[in-house]
């Protein structure tokens, strides 16, 4: 649908043809696709972000381990820290996917309603540029 959408603007933006209905709906597909593309690209940001956040605190769990001793004990305050940290940073992933496709949908479905529209009406010019060709 997007690969649809996105060849309609390319081919639009060689026929600019002024204010009429379809060129408006046009208009809104390609802001509807600059969204999804921002929205991604928003999206990989925060991943990148979170996973160097818990590359970090992976490291100062391993450093932190290897310079505990022995017979200290298994539930070391500092280490259920960075546990802590890590189920966190995990929780965050989670949120930030549901949120992701939640607004990901929504900009689907509105393109889609807008490809739909746009449809509709070149298929209502044609048939009325055929009309007034059989008169």
């Amino acid at each position: 649908m997007e690969e649809s959408a996105r060849d309609l603007i390319s081919s639009r933006n060689s026929q600019y043809t002024g204010f009429e209905v379809t060129s408006l709906i046009e208009q809104e597909i390609a802001l509807t696709l600059d969204q999804i593309d921002r929205l991604r690209s928003v999206q990989t940001y925060q991943n990148r972000s979170l996973c160097r956040v818990e590359c970090y605190v992976d490291t100062e769990l391993m450093q932190m381990e290897e310079r505990a001793p022995q017979y200290s004990p298994y539930r070391f305050p500092e280490r259920e820290k960075f546990q802590q940290r890590l189920f966190g940073i995990e929780a965050e992933r989670r949120k930030n996917s549901m949120i992701y496709e939640d607004k990901m949908q929504n900009l689907q479905r509105k393109l889609l309603s807008l490809m739909q529209k746009h449809e509709q009406l070149n298929l209502r010019n044609s048939l009325g540029k055929l009309e007034q060709r059989v008169e």
